[in-house]
């Protein structure tokens, strides 16, 4: 698939000469059962977008190029009573017209299962691999890249208990989370760490579609960096409050405001606190458009060995719109 792609790229300059991208996808259905509640069974879906990036590099050089992704997705459900399973795969393949150095793939894999058990007791529990890039400029600094973009590997794993249900006036949900994250290349191996957190969330009904919403979560930051002097490690807080709402067919979302405060085991490091918020709301405009508002202010780590972490504002606007209730195209 890659060579034919690459192929187009090179023999075919209509196509990489567009400015936005062109997205095609394939459904494939084999359901389990007949009559099902739901979806179940393997679903395939496969992605091609043609786009042109003016600084793939994110640097003050400005290198430009256009680049094809091909996005495979492989998905298996299943139900067996009360519970249900999930198998999903993801992958992106991109490949540069001219900057081939820059080519890369990015595989995602994760399990989990779903399990009812009582009417209001309910687990769920994941564990995921991925495989990726790191997206240039990201972390807010110059990154040591030569002729490949940094790559890393997660692994993941997750439990969250449910004592009540969507529908309960209210409703308590327990989240541990573990997560391990390995630099495989252009000497980033000191940004190597493991993340325990600890979410602790509890709803509270005030309408038919819209819940309030307390939120404490701990964050445990382990550097495993045995070769640096300095230690990154740190323990992180939020404490949260919001709402989440469908008030209407036209809009849902989540609103989340509160503290943050992030504490260096390393007091050479400078601690962080202040406000935190989280933004995601859903606008159907129309049957055929939506648009999603994205916004947040978090933290993220730098690639300096003498600079722990920095605050992260970051804002987003999608557009999607179904040409037909087949294909649709995303800018």
């Amino acid at each position: 698939i890659m060579d034919v792609v690459v192929g187009r790229l090179r023999s075919k300059n209509n196509l990489i000469l567009c400015l936005t991208a062109i997205c095609v996808g394939i459904g494939i259905l084999l359901p389990l059962s007949i009559g099902a509640q739901e979806r179940q069974g393997l679903l395939v879906n496969a992605g091609l977008s043609v786009q042109s990036d003016s600084n793939i590099t994110r640097t003050a050089e400005e290198i430009s190029d256009k680049l094809a992704v091909f996005s495979p997705q492989l998905q298996f459900l299943s139900n067996v009573g009360q519970h249900k399973y999930v198998f999903d795969y993801r992958g992106d393949f991109t490949v540069y017209n001219e900057y081939n150095q820059y080519n890369n793939n990015e595989n995602s894999l994760n399990l989990a299962a779903q399990f009812g058990h009582s009417y209001r007791f309910s687990s769920v529990f994941s564990l995921g691999y991925q495989d990726s890039v790191e997206a240039p400029g990201i972390n807010n600094s110059q990154t040591e890249f030569g002729n490949e973009f940094n790559k890393l590997t997660r692994k993941s794993a997750l439990a969250n208990f449910y004592y009540g249900t969507s529908a309960s006036n209210g409703q308590f949900v327990l989240g541990l989370d573990h997560n391990q994250q390995r630099y495989t290349n252009n000497q980033q191996a000191f940004r190597d760490i493991n993340l325990n957190t600890l979410t602790s969330t509890f709803f509270y009904r005030m309408g038919p579609q819209t819940r309030l919403l307390f939120e404490a979560i701990v964050d445990r930051f382990d550097d495993i960096a045995s070769t640096l002097a300095t230690d990154r490690s740190s323990d992180g807080n939020r404490y949260l409050a919001g709402v989440e709402w469908a008030a209407t067919a036209i809009t849902s979302g989540t609103f989340k405001v509160g503290y943050q405060q992030i504490d260096h085991v390393d007091e050479s490091f400078i601690d962080i606190d202040g406000l935190s918020y989280f933004l995601d709301m859903l606008w159907h405009s129309n049957s055929f458009t939506n648009l999603e508002l994205c916004a947040k202010r978090t933290t993220r780590d730098l690639s300096h060995t003498d600079i722990a972490v920095f605050i992260s504002p970051a804002y987003s606007l999608s557009v999607v719109h179904a040409l037909s209730l087949i294909t649709h195209y995303n800018v």
